[in-house]
């Protein structure tokens, strides 16, 4: 049996920031404007929100995996400011509701 190769595999030594760099490059520019408006958009909802603005902790949970996922295809600097301010109107809306994040839950 011969050796495949595939190009698109991902160094399993390599950085993160390594393979972070890799996949920036790879991606269209449109491709990443859309994540960038979408992160924007879920933003701009949640800080105009007086309550957590999904049906129940599960969609809320998932919204929050989702914002921390996607955000890994914006240049690390904005990522990370995009990540903090969401995660200061994610504290404040679960403070409203009387919950506790389920990342910060006691285990």
């Amino acid at each position: 049996m011969g050796k495949v190769r595939v190009a698109e595999q991902a160094d399993l030594f390599a950085s993160e920031q390594g393979q972070a760099d890799a996949a920036q490059e790879a991606m269209p520019a449109d491709f990443v404007e859309r994540i960038r408006d979408e992160l924007r958009a879920t933003l701009a909802r949640v800080r105009a929100a007086d309550a957590l603005p999904w049906r129940d902790l599960t969609e809320t949970y998932l919204a929050e995996l989702r914002f921390e996922s996607v955000g890994g295809w914006l240049p690390q600097d904005e990522a990370r400011a995009l990540r903090e301010a969401f995660g200061v109107e994610m504290e404040r809306l679960y403070a409203a509701a009387g919950e506790v994040r389920p990342d910060r839950a006691a285990h």
